[in-house]
């Protein structure tokens, strides 16, 4: 009894090994088929692949823009700063006396006295006026205190200043990492707007590939209708068009990848020229390897879904 159930178990391997290989041989030789028949119409295939390329490239920019937007604000945390001006009858020992008080809350890091000497000083290398400190009879610039809080978010550093706002001797007080909240904002509206795109992008592209196949069914209807004739199934029949159609995803999510390069890379020489003038050496930052490799996956995911839903309605419909 042993023996004959391992022959019937080693008689169900030999029956279930062909059956696998024939099922990898007709896949393979239905995609290398399907390819083929793209490359017979070039210029029409490359039309699609480009229509979804530009389709892709269009979320996958504000994703790059919004990626380095970010970039920008971790490499800026840490250096928000609230400047307190101080009235000017303020001496120097107060104001020396003020910013050993401040120094010892545990929010602020440091505290830097300018003096009113030293912000005229500034301002007048600043402006190229190196002559103002003689033409004026008295000096308009009070003394500031510059203070760098411990955590740098924004709604820590908005508490801060408004308890600072009371402190004696000050008369004004100026949140110097307001642009920078304006910059998080302009972030997170690129990052939604990119979402909403991609979601718009995703369902255009769906009608495109679903367009592009239902033509080339009808364009193989005879075709189709041997094949039930002869007992093939709708799955059997509509497996190169689903073929065809992560062809054209891939190949529109690779050259929106390219495309996206190019982009980054041409408008990056052209922004160096003005980050110069502020000495910064930022430089734009493209898709890595994990980003390209999702937006060519996606690209495909995208029109093998495209594929499906537009083959397997429309092949049903056939009747041999």
């Amino acid at each position: 009894m042993k023996s004959q159930s391992s022959q019937r178990s080693h008689s169900n391997q030999r029956r279930a090994s062909p059956s696998l290989s024939t099922w990898v041989q007709i896949h393979r030789k239905t995609a290398l088929q399907s390819w083929q028949r793209l490359l017979k119409t070039p210029a029409s295939s490359f039309a699609t692949v480009f229509v979804i390329a530009v389709g892709l490239l269009l979320p996958a920019l504000l994703y790059g823009v919004s990626a380095n937007l970010s970039s920008v604000l971790d490499n800026l945390n840490g250096t928000a700063q609230i400047s307190l001006f101080m009235d000017n009858g303020s001496t120097a020992s107060e104001l020396r006396r003020l910013s050993e008080d401040l120094l010892s809350d545990h929010a602020i890091s440091s505290v830097a006295l300018i003096s009113s000497e030293q912000a005229l000083e500034e301002f007048s290398a600043a402006t190229g006026l190196s002559d103002l400190s003689q033409q004026l009879s008295d000096n308009p610039l009070p003394a500031t205190l510059v203070v760098t809080p411990v955590n740098a978010d924004p709604e820590s550093v908005a508490t801060l200043a408004a308890r600072l706002e009371g402190t004696s001797h000050v008369e004004l007080v100026r949140v110097d990492s307001q642009w920078i909240q304006r910059l998080a904002a302009a972030s997170q509206l690129v990052a939604v707007s990119g979402q909403i795109l991609t979601i718009v992008v995703v369902l255009g592209l769906f009608f495109i590939v679903g367009n592009t196949i239902r033509l080339a069914i009808e364009n193989r209807r005879d075709e189709i209708t041997v094949v039930k004739l002869v007992g093939g199934t709708d799955a059997f029949a509509a497996r190169p068009f689903l073929y065809s159609g992560m062809y054209y995803g891939l190949g529109g999510g690779m050259l929106a990848t390219v495309l996206q390069f190019a982009i980054f890379i041409g408008f990056n020489s052209a922004l160096q020229d003005l980050l110069q003038l502020y000495e910064s050496n930022f430089h734009l930052q493209g898709f890595g390897f994990t980003s390209s490799a999702a937006l060519v996956l996606g690209g495909g995911a995208i029109g093998w879904l495209g594929a499906v839903l537009a083959s397997f309605r429309q092949i049903a419909a056939i009747s041999p």
